[in-house]
């Protein structure tokens, strides 16, 4: 088997733009565990979680019950890392980027290992004696339109929501790059932070307002609703690239890059305390409004996470390196490779591990229990569909096409 190394070169070779950042793909794996651990947190009955350190008592719920925030890493760092082969053609740095190649490069990315996954799926579905899904549901999800021809409730997996959201952003990035050029770049994200606030606005008080929760989910994150962290992450990859092509150590950006992350970290984690301690989901506050009975927070809370995990993306980029040494080790560089295996197998294996009602090994820990009967075939299966479906793909994805 390869190791880590071979498996960093493959990723560098596939990197359209030629720039490659271990920072980031460490990123890309902390974004995925924390999307699971929520998900198995759901699983284990939302307890309350804490450790318990020199005598202090450390709340770590806010942060379990906010990993669905992962996504909001995932929707960013996409706009960033494929924002910056736009970024150096624009600056002359690679040849300009052709539309065919581009949705080649994209597609081989994406579906193999989703593709995958449905037939296995349907097969389990088949054993398990439920019956062949819905054809029409499933055509939907093969050709990425169930996000307007589908429901929560018809999906294979849950986590296959944010598969449209991505690909339609695959599809409008080629021309919403032709605003990121000076002096336009910043009416990009006024122009796509009042979208996603009109879009979100308007949908709720005119469509979904006396709608289910897993509705008003649905439909407020499709886009344009979550186009604004896609532009957030652009930006990011402009800035860098402005801040590359005159030398890093040159720039203001570089000057400033711990200042960068620092806003970054706190933005974002006084938004999660803000959403689990002062307005949490489900629960009523002071001015009787819920977070999804249309409170304000709900119509701008991604737009400023987005700029929020935006600067923490810039930050790493730009080399930090006690953050380096967190995010750039092989064993978290590792989860960011299996990334997008382990976002997409995780849900089902830990469905399946708690339907299999699996000893209680930890009864006062039912988090930690479900942790550890988890964990290894979450890890396990992700890997195998990295290795056996994710890896010969991107070997023909890289490929130079023949001009």
């Amino acid at each position: 088997m390869a190791s880590v190394d071979t498996l960093i070169a493959l990723e560098k070779q596939g990197t359209s733009a030629r720039i490659y950042l271990d920072a980031l793909t460490g990123l890309r794996g902390i974004a995925a565990l924390w999307v699971a651990l929520w998900h198995l947190w759901g699983f284990a009955g939302r307890p309350a979680y804490g450790l318990d350190v020199a005598g202090l008592h450390l709340d770590l719920t806010p942060l379990v019950r906010t990993g669905w925030a992962g996504v909001d890493i995932f929707f960013v760092l996409s706009g960033f890392v494929l924002g910056l082969a736009f970024c150096q053609a624009w600056l002359n740095n690679r040849p300009p980027v052709k539309p065919a190649e581009y949705f080649r490069r994209r597609l081989l990315r994406v579906l193999p290992a989703y593709y995958a996954q449905i037939i296995v799926l349907i097969v389990v579905t088949l054993l398990l004696g439920a019956g062949f899904p819905p054809v029409g549901d499933v055509l939907a999800q093969l050709l990425m339109v169930h996000n307007i021809f589908g429901s929560p409730a018809t999906q294979l997996n849950p986590v296959f929501w944010t598969l449209p959201v991505e690909f339609d952003f695959y599809l409008l990035l080629p021309l919403m790059a032709l605003s990121i050029t000076p002096p336009r770049w910043y009416r990009l994200l006024l122009g796509a932070m009042l979208l996603v606030l009109v879009y979100r606005y308007t949908m709720f008080h005119f469509v979904l307002r006396d709608m289910p929760v897993g509705l008003k989910s649905w439909w407020l994150n499709q886009l344009p609703g979550r186009l604004d962290q896609f532009v957030a992450g652009m930006l990011a990859a402009w800035l860098f690239s402005l801040a590359r092509e005159k030398g890093y150590e040159a720039s203001m950006l570089y000057q400033w890059r711990r200042g960068l992350l620092v806003a970054g970290l706190s933005g974002f984690a006084a938004l999660a305390w803000y959403i689990h301690a002062l307005q949490p989901i489900g629960a009523v506050n002071a001015l009787g409004l819920t977070y999804w009975g249309g409170h304000w927070s709900l119509f701008v809370w991604n737009s400023l996470a987005g700029l929020s995990i935006a600067m923490v993306v810039l930050a790493l980029a730009l080399g930090i390196r006690w953050a380096n040494m967190l995010l750039a080790n092989r064993s978290v560089i590792y989860l960011g490779l299996i990334s997008y295996s382990l976002y997409l197998w995780h849900f089902p294996v830990i469905k399946w591990m708690h339907q299999a009602h699996l000893p209680r090994l930890f009864e006062n820990a039912p988090l930690f229990n479900s942790l550890v009967w988890a964990v290894l075939p979450v890890l396990l299966i992700s890997s195998l569909s990295y290795w056996y479906v994710e890896r010969p793909f991107l070997r023909i994805r890289h490929r130079q096409p023949k001009s």
